[in-house]
């Protein structure tokens, strides 16, 4: 460049050595443009496969701790039954040498009179056996029962709410998923299938005509809302509507992610810093899922310093009034509630608001708040889903009929959702159907079905 700098202040721009030296100069800029352009793709692979590692080793340390106390209770009983083992050992010993030291003074002074036992009372000990035989069993399940702290499984969740319970989502086996995470597939009637058209009509019922706005949120991060979401959507789509599903988690976006796509140049955030967003403006920022041809995306977008208060501004209404009028169904994915304020800001525009907590991970003590945040009406139209059911622990077996979808007489107790103050539809409701026989050979189910882990 000083070069050429230098010959244009005694040649034109046309001259031959000018015009090498630009030609050289463009060429640079090309290689330098493309150089960053690699090193920013492979940043970003490098940001995906760490933040696969982090998932990976989070869901070790999160079953760190119940190895640990195992391990520490396990180790107390030992101590205790070598210190009482000793202790026995040392009186057994010390009766000996007293025994044998101690010469026999007595005599006999009056022949003994058989009057019948007088101590104990076979009457009293009974009593007391028969108290402590029945009590002890109820009071160690009591225990038990008190020291779980997490939800486990439906009864669980019935228990702590009154809410409906539209959905107990099971843990769906690595082959069923796509890249993108998605179980649900189009001419599909496997397990993990059925579970999320069952989702898909109990939301619809919950819904009004002229309904169309659909949020999942949660406790806390990691729960699966992103996953039923998603999944929900594609559910939505394979009837044929349009649906769109937008990430407004924009603190933590996990939609670009799930999908494959980046999410640092287009979406929910660069609309909302906007004095006036117009109809174009949104179209603007949607993109196709790749996973149907009627369903849409809109991400979450760059994260801003500020996610709290542009959620409150006026422009998130008129987001979400374009996408009601351009689609069937408008599914939005926000940010934890339990975390953060983002979602109440949301959940004002929405129609129904799904609720996921997760077997085994969610905390009991986290169903207070969604009851509060229902009495103070600040989430309208609330329903729950159980997510992560792993039917491959045996704990979930006597309740859950996933197993066998091809035999109706089996959904009794799996298939039944309880849905609260609308009554329990199921706890044996579906098991009826069991007079019609076994149906494991027709089509009402995959006897090949692999789509659930177990």
């Amino acid at each position: 460049m000083l070069d050429r700098n230098r010959l244009l202040k005694s040649a034109s721009e046309q001259a031959p050595q000018v015009l090498t030296l630009t030609s050289t100069l463009d060429e640079l800029r090309s290689s330098i443009r493309t150089a960053l352009m690699q090193a920013l793709r492979s940043a970003d692979i490098r940001r995906q496969s760490l933040a696969n590692q982090y998932q990976l080793y989070q869901s070790k340390v999160n079953n760190s701790p119940e190895q640990e106390r195992v391990l520490t209770q396990i180790g107390r009983q030992q101590e205790v039954k070598s210190g009482l083992y000793l202790m026995l050992l040392q009186k057994r010993e010390e009766n000996s040498i007293s025994l044998a030291a101690t010469a026999d003074k007595g005599k006999l002074i009056d022949d003994p009179q058989v009057d019948g036992k007088v101590s104990p009372k076979s009457a009293i000990i009974l009593f007391f056996s028969m108290i402590l035989g029945v009590g002890l069993p109820f009071g160690i399940l009591y225990l038990i029962q008190f020291l779980k702290y997490r939800i486990e499984g439906h009864d669980d969740v019935a228990r702590l709410t009154n809410l409906p319970i539209v959905a107990d989502v099971a843990v769906a086996s690595e082959s069923a998923k796509t890249a993108a995470g998605i179980v649900v597939h189009a001419n599909r009637n496997d397990s993990i299938d059925e579970i999320f058209r069952s989702l898909r009509t109990n939301v619809q019922f919950m819904m009004k005509p002229g309904d169309k706005v659909i949020l999942f949120t949660s406790s806390t991060s990691g729960e699966g809302k992103t996953f039923n979401a998603a999944n929900l959507a594609v559910s939505f789509a394979l009837l044929g509507k349009k649906v769109i599903l937008c990430g407004f988690d924009i603190r933590k976006p996990a939609l670009g992610r799930l999908f494959g796509r980046s999410d640092r140049h287009q979406g929910v955030s660069t609309l909302l810093v906007k004095n006036e967003v117009t109809e174009a403006d949104v179209l603007g920022q949607i993109d196709k899922s790749n996973e149907n041809e009627n369903l849409d995306l809109l991400l979450a977008g760059p994260t801003p310093p500020n996610p709290a208060e542009l959620l409150a501004r006026e422009n998130l209404k008129d987001i979400i009034d374009v996408l009601k009028k351009n689609y069937d169904y408008v599914i939005l994915d926000t940010a934890p509630v339990g975390l953060v304020t983002d979602t109440l800001q949301v959940a004002k525009y929405a129609n129904v608001c799904c609720y996921v907590v997760r077997a085994d991970y969610t905390p009991k003590s986290n169903m207070g708040l969604l009851n509060s945040l229902v009495e103070d009406k600040k989430i309208n139209n609330a329903c729950i889903i159980l997510n992560g059911v792993d039917m491959s622990k045996k704990k979930y077996g006597y309740y859950y009929g996933y197993g066998k979808y091809g035999k109706y007489g089996r959904y009794g107790y799996g298939y039944g959702y309880g849905y609260g103050k609308y009554g329990r539809y199921g706890y044996g409701g579906y098991g009826t159907y069991g007079t019609y026989g076994n149906y494991s050979d027709s089509h009402y189910g995959n006897a090949n079905d692999n789509s659930i882990k177990r």
